[in-house]
């Protein structure tokens, strides 16, 4: 067995899965089919990790976290079997006593079966772990607090193989708290953040003026007044506005960050003078380690936008902003690397096939589903949401607003045909979209709209995508479900934009330099930008092609090498 070296004179045995493989084989408790069970449990959890059993270190707090990184379906294991592997990995290791074993009381004290009784199922299952660690420890529901709730996650990180015990954590204190407001003599407890600490500065540490001036120039690109004599020759789109303040933020976030009082900065033009510009500029460079950076790009030529029209700057000073851009490196052409890493998880066509298949599949779970909560509504609006996405590519705003009738005709009977339109005010680069559905997509949206929605929410409604009280969902909690649901069911990472990108890959695998079918899908309104983007994608594509001439010409004349050389040698020899 390895040593570590803890001391000068000490030294501490290293136990790796190794280790506790080959004292599994020598257990004589067991028989020979649950050391089988464990061994290959064992054996799995090394694959996972893709290293050697012999390389792992039994650390349980780092294996579990590891193994959190690993999704069970992009492995090709269902939930249940990822949990059974978990449970089959910490049995082999307290079989082997290389852990101590646990001992957790076998019933809860009857002060926890009192309080946990005829509470919801959500209390009741959130705190189980809570009322047996205390339980065990002999500790009374009025006599728990917070070095309590922490001495058990410590316990879970110590004695299991928990995905997120920081999570754990959050929610147990969330639901005790619940608890407590309808429970007299329970304390209510401080409710641990595990968040990242914020990146950008303080809007409220910024200079009044300054928030003031940004306001004003918000409203004016929104077109406040669209007939004073100064007003914005084209209004912006509030998404637009949206972006158009993180940007403004990430600036001033960026010189305070370089060492500006940001108090000193009153207005925007003192934020896009030359000085601070450069200052912005080459604090973000640095960050990007001297890469080229789209965001960087946008923002350098926003800030410019605001100095030519709204700061007063010079032409001069205008100028040197522009110079001092260019100075950024430029953007490649084509998909970000980001994005083609996307891609690559569809070069297996069955990861395509489960994406595809996968609304169905979903649809299916709805109408057997009887539960009337949010759950199934969240599941009947991935089902659509995936769906639409893989038949109609559009963009995530205009997705998270469509309505019956007014964006979505779904027809019924033979021969009627189901349509998608969104009107060019609607869509980004004012270009109109319409898209014929195909009937499987239409029946989902039917029942959808009167049977699901209505039995959920207790009325019809028009909007598609709605939370259970009724209002609309907002298009980053959409994006989030699709995200989630896509990476549980089919083990792929991917935002709703990037199935625009996976729409024009699925043409330009099958039809090789149809980028006007492209441009007309995704709704581009020229067709340099559609070559632009997905050049790469039809360079592969030719190459395949390629590939496959040179393997038909080998195949239709197979060639023997030197052999008449070889004869020739042998006869002058």
């Amino acid at each position: 067995m390895p040593l570590r070296t803890t001391s000068p004179n000490r030294a501490v045995p290293v136990v790796t899965l190794q280790n506790v493989i080959d004292k599994l084989e020598l257990s004589q408790r067991l028989p020979e089919t649950r050391r089988r069970d464990l061994r290959s449990a064992l054996s799995r959890v090394a694959e996972l990790l893709d290293q050697a059993p012999q390389a792992i270190i039994l650390d349980v707090q780092q294996i579990a976290a590891r193994l959190a990184t690993v999704n069970h379906a992009a492995v090709g294991m269902s939930a249940k079997t990822m949990a059974n592997l978990r449970a089959g990995f910490l049995a082999a290791v307290k079989e082997t006593d290389f852990m101590p074993r646990r001992r957790l009381a076998g019933a809860l004290r009857p002060d926890w079966i009192d309080l946990l009784d005829g509470q919801s199922k959500r209390t009741r299952l959130g705190l189980a772990r809570l009322a047996r660690f205390a339980t065990t420890r002999g500790i009374a529901p009025k006599a728990i607090t917070n070095t309590i709730i922490t001495e058990m996650v410590e316990d879970i990180r110590r004695y299991s193989l928990h995905r997120d015990p920081n999570r754990l954590h959050r929610n147990t204190a969330l639901i005790w708290n619940d608890l407590a407001r309808a429970q007299r003599g329970l304390r209510r407890l401080p409710v641990p953040s595990f968040a990242k600490p914020p990146r950008r500065i303080a809007w409220a540490t910024l200079s009044g003026p300054f928030r003031q001036d940004v306001d004003d120039y918000l409203r004016w690109c929104a077109g406040a007044d669209v007939f004073a004599t100064d007003a914005r020759e084209r209004t912006l789109s509030p998404r637009t506005l949206v972006l158009l303040r993180n940007q403004i933020w990430a600036a001033i976030t960026s010189l305070t960050d370089a060492g500006t009082d940001a108090r000193q900065v009153t207005s925007l033009a003192d934020l896009v003078s030359v000085r601070n510009f450069k200052t912005i500029l080459a604090h973000r460079h640095e960050r990007q380690n001297g890469n080229a950076n789209n965001f960087d790009l946008d923002l350098a030529h926003r800030l410019i936008g605001i100095a030519r029209e709204w700061a007063n700057v010079s032409e001069a000073d205008v100028a040197e902003l522009n110079r001092l851009a260019r100075r950024l490196p430029t953007r490649a052409s084509g998909l970000t690397s980001k994005n083609r890493a996307t891609l690559r998880q569809f070069d297996d066509p069955v990861t395509l096939q489960k994406l595809y298949a996968l609304p169905e599949r979903l649809w299916s779970e709805v109408r057997r589903d009887r539960r009337n909560n949010f759950l199934t509504l969240a599941k009947a609006q991935a089902a659509i949401a995936i769906a639409l996405l893989c038949y109609a590519p559009i963009r995530l705003q205009n997705l998270t607003s469509l309505r019956f009738d007014v964006h979505l005709f779904v027809r019924q009977g033979r021969g009627a045909i189901s349509t998608l339109e969104i009107p060019a005010e609607e869509v980004k680069n004012r270009r109109p979209l319409a898209f014929d559905l195909p009937e499987p997509l239409a029946r989902m949206l039917r029942e959808y709209h009167h049977e699901v929605a209505p039995r959920i929410l207790g009325r019809r409604t028009d909007l598609l995508f709605v939370n259970v009280d009724g209002k609309a969902k907002v298009s980053q909690g959409i994006g989030v479900l699709i995200t989630k649901i896509l990476r549980a069911r089919i083990g792929v990472k991917q935002t709703p934009h990037q199935f625009r990108h996976l729409s024009a890959r699925t043409i330009l695998d099958a039809e090789p330099g149809s980028f006007e079918t492209v441009r007309q899908l995704l709704g581009h309104a020229s067709l340099s930008t559609t070559v632009a983007s997905y050049t790469g994608i039809d360079t592969a594509r030719a190459s395949r092609h390629h590939q496959q001439l040179i393997e038909s010409t080998l195949a239709a004349a197979p060639v023997r090498f030197g052999g008449r050389g070889r004869r020739r040698a042998s006869r002058r020899a």
